[in-house]
C-alpha cells in the first residue's frame, strides 16, 4: 500500500494535474484534510510529489471545497511560474514571524479576505521563495508543520461558504499558502469556478 497519484498535462497551461491515491483508492478532499492535520507520511509524500515537478518554480491551487463537498476527490495542480524566482522578500512578513511562537506563522492579509500562512526565516532565505523551492529546500520539520498549519486551517474554515487553497506569490517574494474566499489569484480557470454539492 502506498501514496500515488494520477498525474495529466493541462492542456493550455503549463503545468500538470493531479488526483491523489492510496492503494488506487482516490482520496476525498475530508481524508486529504485529515491526513494533512495528523499523517506527517502523508505530508512527507507530498512534499516529494511536490519537488518532484519538472518546473523550476510552479503556483500549486486546489479545487474550492466546502462543508458539502469534502466526500468529492482530492486534487491539485501546479503551474509552471518562472516569474516566482526572485529574491525571497523575507521583510514584508517580518512582523508576523516576529510574533510567531512556531515556524509556521499564520496571519490575515492586509484585505482581512484571505487567510496566510507562511513557514517562518529558520534556514537559508532561498528555501522561501516560493512553494517549490521550499519543498525542495526548507527543513523537514518545518515542510511537515506548514501541511499540518494548512489542514487545521482548512479544518476550521469549512462551513457552508467554499474555501480556495492555494499558493501564488507574484506579489511578495515568501511562500504563503493562501485560504481565500474567491479565487482571486487562481490561474486555472475550471477550479475557479464554484459547483456546490
Amino acid at each position: 500500500m502506498s501514496w500515488n497519484a494520477a498525474t495529466s498535462e493541462l492542456p493550455g497551461h503549463s503545468g500538470r494535474r493531479y488526483v491523489v491515491r492510496y492503494s488506487q483508492q482516490t482520496l476525498s478532499n475530508a481524508e486529504a484534510i485529515s491526513r494533512l492535520r495528523k499523517d506527517a507520511e502523508f505530508a512527507a509524500w507530498l512534499n516529494a510529489e511536490l519537488a518532484d515537478a519538472p518546473y523550476a518554480a510552479f503556483r500549486w491551487e486546489t479545487p474550492p471545497v466546502d462543508a458539502a463537498t469534502t466526500d468529492k476527490p482530492w486534487e491539485f495542480v501546479v503551474l509552471n511560474s518562472p516569474n516566482l524566482a526572485r529574491p525571497p522578500e523575507r521583510h514584508q512578513f517580518a512582523q508576523h514571524f516576529a510574533s510567531s511562537v512556531s515556524t509556521v506563522a499564520t496571519f490575515a492579509n492586509l484585505r482581512r479576505d484571505a487567510l496566510l500562512i507562511a513557514p517562518t526565516p529558520i534556514a537559508e532565505e532561498n528555501a522561501y521563495g516560493h512553494l517549490a523551492a521550499f519543498v525542495r529546500q526548507g527543513p523537514e520539520e518545518q515542510r511537515l508543520a506548514l501541511w499540518k498549519e494548512v489542514g487545521e486551517q482548512v479544518k476550521r474554515r469549512l462551513g457552508t461558504r467554499p474555501v480556495w487553497l492555494s499558493t501564488a506569490g507574484a506579489g511578495v517574494s515568501w511562500l504563503h499558502v493562501r485560504l481565500d474566499d474567491s479565487p482571486k489569484y487562481y490561474g486555472y480557470q475550471p477550479y475557479r469556478r464554484w459547483m456546490a454539492a
